[in-house]
């Protein structure tokens, strides 16, 4: 944590919850669409979900690219790897500091937006769309499953990105992450990550995908 640039990655939650909750001001300017589109409040909360997760699965890959794909490139980690403590668990700490940091801005962010929106909502009627005063337990525990998930599938990339020490594949990929979770299933646009087994088997994914860069980086020569 102390080699992070922490007052970085807090400028960097406020301006995507910013950007998240602009572009959801924006359905203002399209009523009939909203009307189309978004009918009820889980519609709302569905967008708004799967906003911050896409932001911050693209914002891991981007942690993943500076902490471990560039030092592995410019062969700074080996650094690193000099300290009395093994690569597992250097390499291992790193993983865990991106992915906690995913799991708490995917819920505090989904918890800021919706409430920021709710308030502007209130004020001045984007949507004709009444959403409830404050997020149901249920949805809390549902909340915390899809956070879980983003925290193991947002290391995926890392599996692609450190074939050849890239970065743009490993942005990339967590692109094309993305644009599966978002991608429709039905003509009612249903998504996949509304379907919580999804998100969670990606995380299943991502989870034996670190551990195998992790193996191979231990077992590597500089």
């Amino acid at each position: 944590m102390k080699r992070m640039n922490l007052p970085g990655v807090a400028l960097a939650f406020v301006l995507i919850n910013a950007a998240i909750v602009g572009m959801l001001l924006l359905l203002g300017t399209e009523p009939d669409a909203v009307e189309e589109f978004f009918s009820s409040a889980e519609d709302i909360m569905m967008l708004i979900e799967l906003l911050v997760v896409a932001a911050f699965v693209i914002y891991a890959s981007v942690l993943l690219s500076t902490m471990i794909i560039e030092e592995f490139k410019n062969k700074t980690i080996t650094v690193l790897f000099m300290y009395p403590v093994s690569r597992k668990k250097v390499l291992l700490a790193k993983l865990i500091i991106i992915s906690l940091l995913t799991f708490f801005f995917v819920i505090a962010s989904v918890i800021i937006v919706f409430y920021s929106f709710s308030i502007f909502n209130g004020m001045y009627s984007f949507t004709p769309v009444v959403l409830p005063s404050a997020l149901l337990g249920e949805y809390a525990i549902h909340l915390i499953v899809i956070a879980i998930a983003c925290a193991s599938l947002s290391l995926i990339p890392l599996f692609f990105g450190m074939m050849k020490y890239s970065v743009p594949v490993t942005i990339v990929s967590s692109v094309l992450i993305v644009a599966l979770l978002s991608s429709s299933v039905d003509p009612a646009g249903t998504n996949l990550l509304s379907y919580t087994a999804v998100p969670l088997l990606l995380g299943i994914v991502g989870f034996f995908a670190a551990t195998l860069v992790v193996g191979r980086a231990v077992r590597q020569d500089f």
